[in-house]
């Protein structure tokens, strides 16, 4: 008994000493919540499946509505989701934000029971670039509103380029500024307790409560960052959203400095090649320049920083759940072909590794 208890001990230390990533938005560009038609798709294909399935004589006995579609799930989540860009990454009590798309908002709404049960929380919001898709959220992020006068001290850091035109902050504070939102970003800062900026440039390494980030700089229309972020438990989790490959035949040497031997690398893989390069079948209009990558150039990238995990990210507002499965699939190929061992993840939101 006394044995069996102290083995429970070490697995709950074990795993207060994890490294927990959520995904909360995993969209790029605009918000593409489903249609009523794309529900009713889903819901024809269900039933299609759970009929044939039935046919087969492949179960014994045959699973319940719930069970199957549980099992369905496990392959593949029913939508990968419509939020933009927001990725939450815990070890212990610190708290690491990457990017602040319509997902801060859910993300959120989770924090208040343990904003009010410690009083107080402490975030860090790394910002990669403070284009729309990844800043829209912070107006709905609800424990910005907590006022300190009822004993609630937060401390919000946000850490922004310095080649942006204007500072982060001052970026920051104009998608707030009337007649764009109700809110001021100056009664925010009257009713919360600690707010704090913090430049980032390429190379520059910080700590970021226990964990250590270091930036890179990326190659995106207007100035943007990877970060790469070491935990004391040796895990290695790194955020490289909004890149454009110069050659996928020959990685990004930052990127690659950035992802070397990463438990976990979030990258952008919004497009086909064929949609990159304009091809007809794809719509025939290329995105060279639009700051975005594919899955050749995401494979390559993987093999040569030997990375264990590779999550796509910022996925097409045009692109169907089926589609991103598909591109999902086609990378892994790509890295088992050129014999690399990253696994491959389609980014959804709800995702959770723990590391």
């Amino acid at each position: 008994m006394l044995i069996s208890l102290r083995l429970k001990q070490q697995e709950l230390r074990a795993m207060d000493n994890r490294v927990l990533v959520r995904f909360w938005g995993v969209r790029g560009s605009v918000p593409s919540p489903l249609t009523a038609h794309d529900v009713a798709r889903k819901k024809l294909k269900i039933l299609e499946d759970y009929v044939a399935a039935m046919r087969s004589g492949r179960y014994s006995p045959m699973p319940t509505p719930q069970s199957f579609l549980a099992e369905q799930e496990r392959e593949t989540p029913s939508t990968y989701g419509g939020n933009t860009s927001c990725v939450e990454v815990r070890y212990e009590n610190d708290i690491v934000i990457l990017d602040m798309g319509t997902g801060l908002r859910p993300l959120g709404n989770t924090l208040f029971p343990e904003m009010f049960a410690r009083k107080g929380l402490e975030a860090y919001f790394v910002l990669s670039h403070v284009h729309w898709d990844h800043i829209q959220g912070l107006p709905f992020f609800g424990p910005l509103y907590v006022n300190k006068a009822i004993g609630i001290s937060n401390r919000w850091t946000f850490l922004g380029g310095v080649g942006w035109q204007s500072t982060a902050e001052i970026c920051l504070k104009g998608q707030m500024d009337p007649p764009t939102f109700p809110v001021a970003w100056k009664e925010i800062e009257k009713m919360t307790d600690n707010i704090t900026y913090d430049d980032m440039w390429d190379g520059k390494s910080v700590k970021l409560g226990q964990a250590t980030a270091r930036f890179g700089k990326l190659n995106h229309p207007q100035e943007t960052y990877g970060s790469r972020l070491l935990f004391p438990n040796g895990k290695i989790v790194v955020y490289a959203t909004d890149h454009e490959p110069h050659d996928p035949a020959c990685p990004y040497p930052r990127l690659v400095s950035l992802a070397r031997d990463a438990d976990v690398v979030i990258t952008d893989c919004q497009y086909t090649k064929g949609q990159y390069e304009g091809a007809k079948e794809e719509g025939g209009v290329p995105r060279h320049g639009w700051g975005h990558s594919y899955p050749e150039a995401i494979a390559a990238m993987a093999c040569e920083a030997n990375v264990k995990t590779i999550v796509l990210f910022h996925h097409d507002p045009a692109s169907s759940d089926e589609k991103i499965k598909q591109m999902e699939q086609y990378t892994q190929k790509l890295i088992s072909s050129k014999g690399g061992k990253s696994k491959v993840v389609a980014a959804w939101e709800g995702l959770e590794l723990n590391l």
